[in-house]
């Protein structure tokens, strides 16, 4: 077993170079693909009143609530919180959460992705969602859809369009093309929607306890799932619950964590323990000793992370990371990703409560498209043909546990240590260190 000092190396993005012959994807490469995943969520509005034109909208004020009840039935709609929320150029929409009403005692806390803007470069090149963009009726959203276990739920989700990975409170020291400074308040966002979530509770307008909740994010909101889900749980009643953080797991350039999270301004959050406020402060956190803080803190909720081996965006951001970021290394090859990805996962494991789903591929986030009622641990579009192990919606859809269900780390490959993979191109293999591992809901 390899020691804490080795495995906390890894996940800051020391993950060791190979004798193979991989190579590792070029900038340009990497750029192409953060856009295309940017694209792929964002859209764009001259104005608010162009964006309510287009979805139901709310207005918070000292007279409107926006309450539950009031909102469409069928469907979506957006609330406008106002206040301390904003998006991060001054000409971008107004911030606004999205509600999909169901069950008042099931509720799916969501967080959603977009990319991340760190620095002026790219937030310049637009590397991530500006707009409030409000998703469809895919994946965990698609309430249509009888094989979604989430399809009677109350759903929240966070919009993500202030760049930070729902976790900064920043003015940078540039300005957006109107000449106003660049202001990622993603912290007053997400505070805003769990506030009027909280207030639905109080009023009676969802169940006093929750039976069922659910936190869970994909890319940027898979960070901001792991970053709240203390906060969430900390605030809401409920009997279950689970989180369910969706294809970013965090492997980073060396270096380049501490510096990003205190950059963003997350330090002010207030919530961390003294000690890695302190670590936060001085440059050094990270997103893997939040999640070990957290996970022992509530032992009893399941953190289930949804991960493809070799995600092809998750390795484009750290190429573009690196290539920002001094004194570190933008290149990692696919390979190297997976051997970093088993290093954290091996930080995590010995915590009964963590658990993970791993899938054969480079597809980037699941739970919010089509793919994640064809994906299984052989590949995002198997569809169970080759795959001997639950689909990822029968996988994802266990959750919440009731007391005394169990559920299961998945991956499907050869079974072998981690660093022995080092030695050729293997990005198929499990991780024998976490295998098997099964957790029991108390």
């Amino acid at each position: 077993m390899k020691s804490v000092a080795t495995l906390l190396a890894a996940s800051l993005g020391m993950v060791g170079a190979s004798g193979a012959t991989e190579k590792p994807m070029s900038l340009e490469e990497a750029h192409s693909h953060i856009k295309e995943n940017v694209a792929s969520i964002q859209e764009n509005y001259s104005s608010s009143q162009e964006l309510c034109d287009k979805y139901t909208c709310c207005e918070m004020s000292a007279t409107e609530s926006c309450s539950l009840d009031s909102l469409p039935s069928t469907g979506s709609s957006l609330v406008l919180p106002g206040g301390e929320t904003r998006c991060i150029f001054s000409y971008s929409t107004p911030f606004a959460f999205q509600v999909y009403r169901g069950s008042s005692d099931k509720l799916l806390f969501y967080f959603q992705g977009g990319g991340a803007c760190w620095d002026e470069p790219s937030t310049n090149i637009g590397f991530c969602t500006t707009d409030s963009s409000p998703s469809g009726t895919s994946g965990v959203f698609d309430k249509s859809n009888d094989l979604n276990a989430y399809k009677d739920y109350t759903i929240v989700q966070v919009l993500y369009c202030s760049g930070d990975v729902h976790g900064g409170d920043t003015t940078r020291p540039y300005n957006d093309k109107d000449g106003v400074p660049v202001q990622q308040q993603g912290l007053a966002n997400a505070q805003a929607t769990l506030d009027w979530v909280k207030a639905q509770q109080s009023a009676g307008l969802l169940s006093s306890e929750l039976s069922d909740l659910v936190v869970m994010g994909c890319s940027a909101g898979s960070i901001g799932a792991q970053l709240w889900y203390d906060q969430i749980v900390s605030a809401l009643s409920f009997k279950d619950a689970a989180v369910v953080p969706d294809s970013y797991v965090g492997v980073f350039p060396p270096g380049a964590q501490g510096p990003l999270i205190e950059d963003f301004g997350f330090c002010k959050s207030g919530f961390l323990s003294p000690e890695l406020t302190q670590q936060c402060v001085d440059g050094d956190v990270t997103l893997q000793a939040m999640n070990l803080e957290f996970m022992e803190k509530h032992h009893d909720i399941p953190v289930s992370f949804i991960q493809s081996k070799t995600d092809v965006v998750q390795i484009s951001f750290y190429i573009a990371i690196g290539a920002t970021t001094p004194n570190t290394t933008a290149a990692i090859t696919p390979t190297e990703f997976y051997n970093g990805v088993n290093d954290i996962f091996e930080l995590y494991n010995p915590q009964s409560n963590f658990v993970s789903y791993l899938v054969d591929g480079g597809q980037h986030c699941f739970t919010p498209s089509s793919v994640y009622y064809t994906a299984d641990s052989m590949g995002p579009k198997d569809n169970g043909a080759t795959s001997s192990e639950p689909m990822l919606y029968e996988y994802a859809g266990r959750y919440p546990l009731n007391e005394g269900d169990t559920t299961n780390s998945q991956c499907e490959g050869a079974m072998e240590l981690g660093a022995k993979s080092l030695e050729r191109d293997d990005n198929t293999y499990c991780d024998a260190a976490l295998l098997p591992k099964t957790y029991t809901q108390q």
